[in-house]
Order: structure tokens, then sequence, then C-alpha cells
């Protein structure tokens, strides 16, 4: 049997994923590292809000950083999270699909 705290950091690992801003970070950073700055301008939002994402999965291991002088580089800590990114993306596309009728505007 499994130890709660296995579920726990489980859980906690899950909730990085759990907003839209950082799913939209681990699709970008499929790609290879890329600075806040970058990351920002692609997702047209201020490196503010970029780089508080960031930290949280920072914190959680699901991004590293590198510094370049005062530049902040972040790639994917591990390439398994783009397996769960796309399982979790498939997973949704198939729910959206088999559930269409909840998605229309009802009259």
């Amino acid at each position: 049997m499994k130890d709660i705290r296995q579920y726990q950091l489980h859980a906690d690992l899950c909730q990085i994923l759990t907003h839209p801003t950082r799913l939209h970070i681990i699709d970008l950073l499929r790609d290879g590292e890329s600075s806040v700055k970058q990351l920002a301008e692609e997702m047209e939002m201020s490196q503010g809000t970029v780089s508080r994402h960031l930290s949280s999965m920072r914190i959680k291991g699901v991004v590293i950083a590198r510094r370049e002088g005062t530049c902040v580089f972040y790639s994917l800590g591990s390439l398994r999270i783009l397996v769960a990114y796309d399982e979790m993306h498939q997973f949704a596309l198939e729910y959206f699909e088999a559930n269409k009728k909840l998605l229309e505007p009802t009259l």
C-alpha cells in the first residue's frame, strides 16, 4: 500500500497542470527552452504573471531554470511532463467530442 504522502505529492504535481496558463507554458516549452520575456510575448501576458507561474512550476520540478546574465531561461524538467500533458489533452478532446451537446448554447 502506498503511503499517503505519495498521494499528496501526486496531487501537488497534478495541481500544477490545472491552470490554463501553466498548460500553455508547457506546450510552448515542448520546442525547447525559452526566456520569461519570450514566453510572455508569445502568450501576450505580462512578464510578472508568467514569472509567477514559472516559479510555482519550478518549485515542483516541472520546469528548470538557467540564468544567463540577467536573463532566465526555462525548460521542461522532464519529457515525461509532455507525455502527461499530451495524454490529458487527448482525453479532454475525446471527452468534449463525446459530450458536444453540453457545449452547445441553449436556446
